[in-house]
């Protein structure tokens, strides 16, 4: 009686396991005449049952529904592909009409495909290979449009779709395809669209794989990864990375840029200057590099805290040869002008302090290289003071205009200027 009561079990195990093979071939069939509602319903069952659960066909048959049902039929007609070397045309207006009702298709089909790979990694790369780059294409192209249209939260899972999609059997599906590049580009825009989020610690480790790929050649990966590395203080990585980008990159503007912006809010002067000469070399009529320049110069020569450096005045020289550069590039620009006639105006103040503290005689001796230095700085400060009036004072440059009138006030005072000086208080009131 044992013996034929385990024949029987084993019978009844048979039967259930060809009975869920009928269902597979059930499924193909519903497929043949496109009644894709019923082919999903069936293989749906068909997946969670014990005896196909780990059936690498009925997952793959499970991928190809779902990617029918999430692609859009305006891209394609129909959905073309090959099953034990038989064609299969799937209706995509037929499967479009299950997309309310399975809104994360395009995922459940990636891991329905990651599924058959797991379970049975002897496929037929012309079958499979079609169907993955169909929906690699669509994947990628729908990502570069929600980034290009500033929606990086859904551009970041369309891209994250498309790498993993790259890894489906370790990448091997895709030798000698040429797909490497696609796959390259997936993961610095992906890394692109955290970075773009604030989300970058889901960027790093994205750009970090990228800048060792041969397929990408951006310098946008290093400016990121140079202002991620930056906020987080990491001196090291920040070294790291911006060598490799120079290296690969040395004429870049945007990498000497960001090089400028770390040494300057580093306080690293003699570095900040060396790069801002090497930016004026690349980009010669860029004003704004003459004036972080010369401001550079100008605080070497006056340091917050301490004494003045032996060289001081050899800076301040350095610094005014700066700020000429600007004007002589663009004489409105009322920055060059203004800091030009603030170094005069300081300087008078340095000798104003002296005399205050000096006897009559001294004083009188070097009260007439105050009134020579405000005497210089005067015309600059007008002229800066027309420069803004005529681009129409506004938030950006309002700050400055008030310095500039303060700085002519009270040089007018000092000079006894008196009528001059009220206009320009009428104009601070």
């Amino acid at each position: 009686m044992k013996k034929i009561f385990l024949s029987i079990a084993f019978m009844t195990i048979a039967i259930i396991s060809q009975a869920q093979k009928a269902n597979i071939q059930s499924v193909i069939n519903y497929l043949k005449t496109n009644e894709i509602a019923e082919a999903k319903k069936l293989i749906d069952e068909t997946v969670l049952s014990e005896s196909t659960a780990n059936n690498a066909k009925a997952w793959l048959l499970k991928a190809v529904i779902y990617q029918a049902i999430g692609t859009p039929k305006d891209l394609m007609p129909q959905l073309i592909f090959m099953l034990n070397e038989k064609p299969y045309a799937l209706e995509l207006a037929v499967a479009n009409t299950l997309q309310a009702t399975t809104p994360n298709a395009n995922k459940i089909a990636l891991e329905a495909y990651q599924k058959s790979f797991s379970i049975d990694p002897k496929y037929s790369k012309e079958e499979i290979f079609p169907l993955l780059q169909t929906m690699l294409g669509i994947n990628f192209n729908n990502a570069i449009t929600e980034m290009n249209d500033n929606k990086y939260e859904a551009a970041y899972k369309s891209f994250g779709n498309v790498v993993e999609l790259s890894k489906l059997d370790a990448g091997k599906i895709y030798a000698g395809t040429g797909m490497d590049t696609i796959f390259a580009n997936a993961k610095l825009y992906q890394g692109n669209c955290a970075y773009q989020l604030g989300q970058v610690d889901n960027a790093i480790p994205l750009f970090e794989e990228v800048s060792k790929s041969p397929y990408i050649n951006s310098a946008d990966l290093y400016v990121m990864l140079a202002d991620i590395y930056e906020g987080k203080k990491n001196d090291a990585k920040w070294q790291e990375n911006m060598k490799l980008g120079k290296s690969k990159f040395p004429n870049d503007k945007r990498l000497v840029n960001s090089e400028i912006n770390y040494y300057s809010n580093s306080g690293k002067s003699e570095e900040l200057i060396a790069k801002l000469k090497e930016g004026i070399a690349l980009e010669p009529k860029k004003t704004d590099l003459y004036i972080i320049l010369g401001q550079t110069y100008y605080n070497m020569a006056n340091p917050n805290k301490g004494d003045k450096p032996a060289n001081a005045k050899d800076l301040e020289q350095n610094a005014l040869a700066q700020y000429n550069k600007v004007i002589e590039l663009e004489p409105n620009n009322y920055f060059g002008q203004f800091y030009i006639g603030l170094l005069y105006f300081n300087q008078a103040k340095t000798v104003t302090d002296e005399m205050n503290k000096a006897d009559d005689k001294k004083y009188e001796a070097m009260k007439p290289v105050r009134d020579g230095l405000l005497a210089k700085c005067v015309p600059f400060l007008e002229k800066a003071k027309t420069s803004i009036e005529a681009e129409q004072i506004n938030d950006s440059n309002k700050d400055t205009y008030k310095q500039v009138l303060s700085g002519l006030l009270q040089t007018y005072n000092i000079t006894g200027k008196s009528e001059k000086a009220n206009a320009i208080k009428a104009l601070i009131k």
